[in-house]
C-alpha cells in the first residue's frame, strides 16, 4: 500500500511519490525555543512523527530533519519593539539568550520523549547556520529576488509570480493578512524581512556583508533544509498556522534560489483548542506536558486522545477528554501486561491478516488514525481470535500508534523502591487479618497510582495513572456540570460567589472578611477554584474544608468569569446572590445596606459601584441612586430576578463588560440597577488585571466590547 496525504499547496489527495524508492525525507518546523511548547505545538509535532511511523510500518526508510528556532521568530511587532521573544525572556530571566534557548531545547526534547515521538536524525539550530543563511540570502540578491536597503534585505514578492500559491492568498490580500506596521525601507508592503539590521545593544547578532544583523525566521528553515536534504524535500510539516506567513515565504526563498519546486508534499495540522478557544500563552490554556503529569495523568494519554481526532479537524482539548483517553490507554495496556503475546507469531492468513490489512489501509487513507483505532478495538473484541494473538496484533499495530506498549509489561512492575515496601507492608498486614491497616495501604497507594491485584500466593502491583484513582476529588468541565437549584427552597439570606485561579491568599482574604461581618446571618459562599498551578488549590481546601456552608467547586480547567459565575448562580440557595471579585475587601456590614437597596421589588441589580453611558460605547462612574450598570466588583441580584433574567452569557471568558451585559439584561426585564452607596469596602488592586499583559488585556476588554455592543446598542431605551 502507499501512504497518501493531503497536499496544502494542490488542496487534494496525493499519493507521498519520493524520488528515492526507498527513502523518504521528512522536514519539520520545529519549536522555536523561548518558552515551554504547549500541548498544541505538540500535537503538530505527533502528526509529523505519525507519518514517519507509517512510512517506517511500510518499509521506507525515512530521514527526518527537525529544526530548532533558537534565534526567535522575526515578527514585525517585536522587531520593531528592538527584541525578539528569546531576547525578551532571557531579559525577565536574567539569563543570557543562548541559554534560555539551549535550556528550553532540552525540556523540548525531554516532552518528546514523554509523548514517545521517535527523535529526528538532525536537530540543526539556527544559529549554528547563520552562514547558510548568508550565503542564501546572496543568491537570492544575485538573481534579483531581494534587494537590501538600511542594513536590512527584503524579499521582492513581485519578483516570484507563484507568491500565494501555498495559503491562497494573492497581492491585494497580504496587506490586511500580514498585519504589520508599513516599513518605509520596504519597495512594497508585502515583501518580507530576509536579513535585519541589529538594533544598538542587540545581544543575537552577527556579521553579515549588510552589517551586523541577524536573519528573519522564514530564511532559516529554507537555509537549513537546503543544506541537510537537498533542493528536493518529499515530506514538509507544520501547523495551520505556518501556512501564512512562514511557509509561503519558505518556499518563495527556497524556489526562487534554485529555480524549481523543492516541496513534494506540504502537509499541515489543525489547531488544538482549549475550551473551545485556541490554545495561547495569552488566553491562560496553554498547558504543558509538566501541567498533564502534576494532576496525574500519563502524557501518553495526550498522545491517545490525539489519535481519537484527525490531523486535520480541530481538537478540542478538556480534562474530561483526556480522562476518557487515560482510561482508554489503560485497557490496552492491561492487553499487553501478562506478556503472553512474546511468542506469538503475527499471522499471514486468516482473520488476524484481515484485521492486520484493514488497519494498514486506514492509515494509508490520509493518517485516518481515528479509523484504524476503531480497527484495533474491535480486533480486541474478536473472540475468533485467542488472546494472545490479539495481543500481538496489537503491539505490532502499535509500531504506528506510538503508545509504547511493548515495553509496558516491565514498566508496569517498575515501581520505586518505597512502593514496594509498602505493598510489601500491606501484604503482611492482610495476612494479619489486620484490614483496616490493609485498606488504608491501598487507598494510600492507589493516589499514587498503583493498582493492587490479590491473589493466593501474593500481591501484585501494577503501575496506573493517579488521575484513574476512584477516590480523587471530582471536578467539573463546565457550568452545566453542576445541578440548577434555583427552584429548590431559599436556605440562606446570602449566597456570595468568588472566582479563584492563582490568588489563593485574595481570595481567603475576601472569604474571611465577609464571614467576619456578617453579623449572624445565614452566608452561603461558593468559590469556584479554576485550575490554579500554584498552591491556591490547597489553600482553599484548607481553609474551606471545615467551613459547612462554604461550596468549594473544583474545575479542571480555567472555565471563565461568566462560566464560573453561572457555577454559583446554578447552586445559589441565597435570597440574595452576591457577586464579588476577590480583591474587594469588606470592613463592615456590607450585608445591611444591600438588604434595603433591594427591599425595593422594582430594583433588580445593586451594588458598590454603578456606570453610565449615552452611546452604550464609552460608560463613567455614577452616583446615583438609579444608574444603568453595575460592576461585577460588588453586584447584588435577588435569588428570584436571576430566576428571570437567566444564566451569564459564558462567551465572557474576561469579566470586563460581563456586568454590563448582565446589568442591561436585568434592566431590559424592567428592573432598576440602584448603587448602594457609603458601603464599607476597601478595594485592592486585581491580580488577574496587574498579572495580564497590558495588550492582552486590552484584546480581551475589546473582545467582550463588541459581544456586548452588538447585544445592546439598538436598544436605546436603556441607556438613551
Amino acid at each position: 500500500m502507499r501512504l497518501w496525504l493531503y497536499n496544502t499547496l494542490s488542496r487534494a489527495k496525493e499519493p507521498v511519490s519520493p524520488r528515492d524508492p526507498n527513502r523518504v525525507t521528512l522536514y519539520s518546523c520545529g519549536p522555536t525555543v523561548y518558552r515551554d511548547a504547549h500541548l498544541g505545538n505538540l500535537r503538530t509535532f505527533l502528526m509529523a512523527d505519525w507519518i514517519k511511523r507509517v512510512l517506517r510500518f511500510l518499509g521506507y526508510e525515512v530521514f527526518h530533519v527537525k529544526n530548532i528556532t533558537d534565534v526567535g521568530h522575526m515578527r514585525q511587532e517585536m522587531l520593531e519593539r528592538g527584541e525578539d521573544k528569546i531576547i525578551a525572556a532571557a531579559r525577565k530571566a536574567g539569563l543570557k539568550s543562548r541559554e534560555i534557548a539551549e535550556h528550553y531545547t532540552r525540556v523540548f526534547l525531554e516532552d518528546e520523549a514523554r509523548l514517545n515521538i521517535l527523535p529526528a536524525d538532525v536537530f540543526p539550530r539556527a544559529t549554528e547556520h547563520i552562514s547558510h543563511c548568508i550565503e542564501l540570502i546572496k543568491v537570492l540578491i544575485q538573481k534579483g529576488h531581494a534587494y537590501v536597503k538600511g542594513g536590512n534585505v527584503y524579499f521582492d514578492v513581485e519578483s516570484f509570480p507563484n507568491y500565494g500559491a501555498l495559503s491562497g492568498n494573492i497581492l491585494l490580500n497580504l496587506l490586511e493578512a500580514v498585519r504589520v506596521e508599513a516599513d518605509p525601507l520596504k519597495r512594497n508592503p508585502q515583501d518580507f524581512t530576509l536579513w535585519k539590521a541589529a538594533e544598538p545593544g542587540r545581544e543575537m547578532k552577527w556579521d553579515s556583508p549588510w552589517g551586523e544583523g541577524f536573519p528573519g525566521w522564514h530564511i532559516e528553515c529554507s537555509a537549513m533544509s537546503l543544506h541537510y536534504i537537498g533542493e528536493h524535500v518529499d515530506i514538509h510539516t507544520g501547523g495551520v498556522d505556518n501556512i501564512f506567513p512562514h511557509h509561503e515565504d519558505e518556499m518563495a526563498q527556497s524556489e526562487a534560489a534554485v529555480g524549481h519546486r523543492v516541496v513534494g508534499h506540504w502537509v499541515h495540522g489543525q489547531h488544538l483548542l482549549a475550551d473551545g478557544a485556541k490554545m495561547a500563552k495569552s488566553a491562560a490554556n496553554d498547558y504543558t506536558i509538566r501541567d498533564l503529569e502534576e494532576r496525574g495523568y500519563d502524557p501518553l494519554a495526550f498522545r491517545y486522545l490525539c489519535l481519537t481526532v484527525h490531523y486535520r479537524s480541530r481538537l478540542n482539548f478538556t480534562f474530561r477528554a483526556l480522562g476518557g483517553a487515560q482510561r482508554g490507554l489503560s485497557h490496552l495496556r492491561r492487553h499487553v501486561e501478562d506478556g503472553a503475546w512474546r511468542d506469538v507469531e503475527l499471522p499471514r492468513e486468516g482473520p488476524g491478516a484481515r484485521w492486520i490489512e484493514e488497519f494498514t489501509r486506514w492509515i494509508c487513507h490520509d493518517l485516518a488514525l481515528p479509523r484504524a483505532l476503531a480497527v484495533v478495538w474491535s480486533m480486541l473484541h474478536d473472540e475468533s481470535i485467542p488472546h494472545p494473538l490479539r495481543s500481538r496484533i496489537l503491539v505490532h499495530c502499535d509500531q504506528v500508534l506510538g503508545l509504547d506498549l511493548a515495553s509496558w509489561p516491565e514498566k508496569s512492575r517498575d515501581l520505586p523502591p518505597e512502593v514496594q515496601e509498602k505493598v510489601r507492608i500491606r501484604h503482611e498486614e492482610r495476612s494479619r487479618k489486620n484490614f483496616t491497616a490493609a485498606d488504608s495501604l491501598r487507598m494510600e497507594l492507589e493516589r499514587q497510582g498503583v493498582e493492587l491485584r490479590d491473589h493466593a500466593q501474593g500481591t501484585l502491583a501494577l503501575r496506573r495513572s493517579r488521575a484513574e484513582w476512584k477516590g480523587a476529588p471530582r471536578e467539573i468541565s463546565s457550568s452545566g456540570d453542576v445541578p440548577n437549584l434555583l427552584e429548590e427552597e431559599e436556605r440562606y439570606d446570602f449566597t456570595v460567589s468568588l472566582v479563584a485561579c492563582d490568588n489563593g491568599h485574595e481570595v481567603l482574604r475576601c472569604y474571611e472578611a465577609l464571614k467576619a461581618h456578617g453579623g449572624g446571618r445565614r452566608i452561603q459562599t461558593i468559590i469556584v477554584e479554576g485550575g490554579s498551578r500554584d498552591a491556591t488549590r490547597r489553600l482553599l481546601q484548607e481553609a474551606t474544608c471545615h467551613d459547612p456552608d462554604c461550596l468549594l467547586v473544583l474545575a479542571d480547567h480555567r472555565l471563565g468569569e461568566a462560566a464560573s459565575r453561572n457555577v454559583a448562580l446554578r447552586q445559589a440557595l441565597g435570597r440574595i446572590v452576591l457577586l464579588v471579585d476577590p480583591c474587594v475587601e469588606p470592613v463592615g456590614d456590607i450585608f445591611s445596606p444591600v438588604e434595603r437597596v433591594l427591599e425595593d421589588r422594582e430594583v433588580g441589580v445593586t451594588g458598590a459601584m454603578g456606570l453610565l453611558t449615552k452611546d452604550c460605547q464609552n460608560f463613567e462612574e455614577g452616583e446615583g441612586p438609579e444608574v444603568h450598570a453595575i460592576t461585577i466588583y460588588f453586584m447584588a441580584i435577588p435569588r428570584d430576578v436571576v430566576r428571570k433574567a437567566g444564566f451569564m452569557d459564558e462567551r465572557f471568558r474576561f469579566y470586563r463588560h460581563l456586568d454590563l451585559d448582565y446589568s442591561f439584561r436585568i434592566r431590559h426585564l424592567g428592573y432598576k440597577a440602584v448603587v448602594a452607596g457609603g458601603l464599607p469596602l476597601k478595594l485592592h488592586p486585581s491580580s488577574l488585571w496587574e498579572n495580564m499583559d497590558p495588550e492582552e488585556r486590552e484584546r480581551r476588554s475589546r473582545a467582550n466590547f463588541y459581544i456586548f455592543y452588538r447585544k445592546w446598542h439598538h436598544h436605546t431605551e436603556l441607556f438613551g
